[in-house]
């Protein structure tokens, strides 16, 4: 299984491809596959810019957040998925 993951992360390295393992992914864990090389990819990540979303907030920090509904529906979901005041959006526009 690890040779198609290194296939996946090296051939395939987009977001699109993440339904290969979403069901998977707990198997591969008790089975002991190195899920690292999966993981660093861009396979579960995906980056957006929206303009529902603030360019910039009070921490400075990396955050991941799971956000397990539709990845269309995230636009409006940015109190959802960061709700705590440290993500208070910069300057006065309080909307986001």
């Amino acid at each position: 299984m690890s040779i198609i993951i290194e296939y996946v992360v090296k051939y395939q390295n987009n977001f699109i491809y993440s339904y290969l393992f979403n069901k998977n992914f707990p198997v591969l864990l008790e089975k002991g596959i190195e899920v690292k090389p999966l993981l660093d990819s861009n396979i579960f990540v995906f980056n957006f810019d929206l303009d529902e979303w603030p360019s910039s907030h009070f921490n400075p920090d990396w955050h991941l957040r799971a956000f397990n509904e539709n990845i269309f529906m995230i636009r409006k979901h940015y109190r959802t998925v960061f709700p705590e005041e440290e993500f208070d959006p910069m300057g006065d526009d309080d909307s986001a």
